[in-house]
């Protein structure tokens, strides 16, 4: 039989850290959703370079903290509400006051991170298990 201080004491650290995790997304979402949407120059589009795996990092990164910080959510819920707001962040930079460009290989290198993190924690639960 389990000790049941211990197991109060591992639940109350498992709703902390999902907290901790929840507000990470809300900070990591606001930051580079923020760095979007910063006026400034329009980059030549580039179909493999730099910004694509800025791209890559920053959604790969939402979607680990969506995974860990919702399990329960739909995975396909979570990819559609983030490529949501990849889609919403293109539109916006189409406006010319921030004199930055719409690029569909953005919102793809966003598809490609949201994977990435999907993968990335798929994987830690089975090394975890295992």
């Amino acid at each position: 039989m389990s000790n049941p201080v211990q197991a109060d004491r591992q639940t109350r650290q498992g709703v902390w850290l999902r907290q901790a995790i929840r507000a990470a997304f809300w900070i990591a979402l606001i930051a580079i959703t923020a760095l979007a949407l910063t006026p400034g120059p329009a980059m030549p589009p580039v179909l493999l370079g730099a910004d694509k795996l800025k791209h890559i990092a920053a959604f790969a990164t939402l979607a680990g903290l969506v995974r860990l910080g919702w399990p329960g959510l739909s995975r396909w819920l979570g990819a559609a509400v983030l490529m949501a707001h990849g889609g919403l962040i293109e539109i916006v930079q189409a406006s010319p006051v921030l004199q930055r460009e719409m690029s569909l290989a953005d919102l793809a290198a966003d598809a490609i991170g949201i994977a990435l993190g999907f993968a990335a924690i798929w994987l830690l639960h089975r090394v975890r298990r295992a």
